[in-house]
């Protein structure tokens, strides 16, 4: 696989956990994820193991959801037990509200794992290659941005060891002071000479933006607020909305990078990744629009059992074909 599939499968996984909080899909979303980082970790194709820390930090944010979600959502028809009438969290805690933490924990933390794996698979040359041209000013924004925090943290690592040497750790205002000071200092160099030396090779001198491309990142940004607004409300037909949105955006951003798109590897295992994510995303859409699917289950106010299609099924589980596009610990 190249980075062109890798990015399209975290970006289908996501889109796709989020639209939903059936117990089913979320289940073999997961189940999906966690094959596709075993293959990962087992073959490591960059000879990168996948993040730890991330299946760490995914139990602790399902505790955290469902635990917060009890205490504060007291609606449903379970009623576990009740707490006194305490400010906020005082009143019936719910069997409903406890599924329903779980879900959006079991459904965030699913999209952690996946999305930290690319650390793992994702080559940084072949991702720069899929920039767009006109977006390569703001690709090139973000990277600098993303390496001044290297420099901030050692820039606040140097004014601790200075400020212990001196003896002033004992006063924490002096101490705080000084430790902001450094960091300001250290960032205003760091990007005075940044910006210098964009200055010096002319860094978006002629950088202009075409009218597709304003329409394109306008039907974006809007697809998406409108596909949360739906996912919100629950409107199956709005986030549809929303999703045609986000898929024109990312159309357009497509066709822009399909010449670096069309340098990347192609080989047959990463064909069938390809087919595999369209039927995938056909089959998504397709869910969207049957009732029968379920997708926007909800244990509120009344617990029900969920509904189950066995396309809309089948479409989170083959998330994990990526696992089986690896051979032989190279991607």
């Amino acid at each position: 696989m190249n980075g062109a599939l890798w990015l399209a499968w975290a970006t289908l996984m996501a889109l796709a956990i989020s639209v939903t909080r059936n117990p089913f899909y979320l289940a073999l979303a997961l189940l999906a994820v966690l094959t596709v980082r075993t293959a990962v970790d087992t073959t490591r194709p960059l000879g990168r193991a996948a993040p730890r820390f991330a299946v760490l930090a995914a139990l602790v944010l399902i505790g955290w959801s469902t635990v917060v979600n009890v205490l504060l959502a007291h609606v449903g028809d379970r009623v576990i037990t009740r707490l006194p009438p305490w400010p906020v969290v005082g009143g019936p805690l719910t069997f409903n509200a406890l599924l329903y933490g779980a879900l959006t924990g079991i459904a965030l933390a699913t999209v952690l794992i996946g999305i930290s794996l690319l650390h793992a698979v994702l080559d940084r040359h072949e991702a720069l290659r899929l920039v767009p041209r006109r977006q390569r000013v703001l690709a090139t924004t973000l990277a600098i941005a993303l390496n001044a925090l290297p420099t901030f943290a050692a820039a606040a690592r140097d004014a601790e060891e200075a400020i212990r040497l001196r003896g002033l750790a004992q006063q924490p205002l002096v101490h705080l002071r000084m430790l902001i000071n450094a960091v300001l200092v250290r960032g205003m160099d760091y990007s005075v000479a940044v910006a210098e030396t964009l200055e010096v090779r002319g860094f978006a001198a002629a950088s202009r933006r075409s009218q597709r491309t304003r329409l394109g990142s306008l039907a974006f940004l809007a697809g998406g607020v409108i596909a949360i607004g739906g996912s919100i409300a629950g409107s199956g037909i709005i986030l549809a909305l929303g999703l045609s949105g986000l898929a024109v955006g990312l159309a357009g951003a497509a066709f822009s990078a399909l010449p670096g798109v069309r340098a990347l590897p192609w080989p047959w295992s990463a064909r069938v990744t390809a087919l595999l994510l369209g039927l995938i995303a056909a089959g998504f859409v397709w869910a969207l629009r049957d009732p029968a699917a379920d997708l926007t289950y909800s244990p509120y106010p009344t617990l029900h059992w969920p509904g189950f299609s066995l396309l809309a099924g089948a479409s989170y589980l083959l998330l994990a074909a990526p696992a089986f596009a690896l051979r032989g610990g190279r991607s």
